[in-house]
């Protein structure tokens, strides 16, 4: 199991408009936010703590929508995203507990846009840190000569959220500060789990380093679809 510390966020103030509702950064109805935007930035900047664990472990499709994954442990899932898979890298990922606090004291504060906008600050944070985590993974696959599948994530159509049971038994998100409830929902709030299928020659291969929204069963329904308002992001260099 292998940790990293991301030191190198940006919080790109598109996104946070994006997360906020406003997709059109540059409409004067946003630029009206943008003094307020530029200071939660700032301050997210400074409450941001992202953080990871990963590993990478055997996988194989044991069955009819079935896999099994490090040789013991069958999970649900859509295996046409893992065959010609013989690995899977596993992850653990948050920003830590300080912007959630302060988000929900500014809430209780009455201050609800600030609020709102600090809490869209960490869900960028939350993505920026996984385009990270997933261009590095892409560079030491592709290093390997083998190939990378989509991001998958427990709670999706392609793997059910019962599988996170098993992703905390294999890496220990208590290193990070998580802890997984009886309903298996992560606190922080502002943490992800992520499966990426590896091997030689993919059926759904997957090599980009940006973080899209094609292969999301919920693209034309959710509310913050890069696909739905055009804005299709490209990965920044680190």
């Amino acid at each position: 199991m292998e940790f990293i510390k991301w030191d190198n966020l940006q919080l790109d103030s598109s996104e946070i408009y994006r997360r906020i509702g406003m997709p059109d950064a540059d409409s004067k109805r946003s630029q009206n936010f943008k003094p307020t935007i530029e200071e939660m930035r700032l301050k997210a900047l400074g409450l941001v703590d992202a953080r990871c664990i990963y590993a990478y472990v055997p996988v194989e499709v044991s069955g009819p929508e079935e896999i099994l994954m490090a040789n013991k442990y069958a999970i649900k899932a859509a295996t046409s995203f893992f065959e010609g898979a013989d690995q899977v890298l596993l992850a653990v990922q948050t920003i830590g507990y300080r912007l959630e606090e302060e988000s929900a004291r500014l809430f209780e504060q009455g201050e609800m846009l600030e609020g709102m906008v600090l809490d869209g600050c960490g869900t960028v944070a939350l993505d920026e840190a996984l385009e990270l985590l997933r261009g590095m993974v892409v560079k030491e696959v592709s290093d390997r000569g083998l190939q990378t599948g989509h991001n998958l994530c427990p709670g999706g159509y392609q793997i059910p959220l019962e599988a996170q049971k098993i992703l905390f038994t294999l890496l220990d998100g208590g290193e990070l500060g998580i802890t997984l409830s009886e309903t298996l929902l992560m606190s922080p709030v502002k943490s992800h789990t992520l499966v990426i299928p590896v091997g030689e020659k993919l059926k759904k291969p997957n090599l980009s380093c940006a973080i899209t929204c094609e292969m999301c069963v919920e693209q034309q329904n959710c509310a913050h679809s890069r696909l739905k308002f055009g804005k299709s992001k490209e990965r920044r260099e680190n």
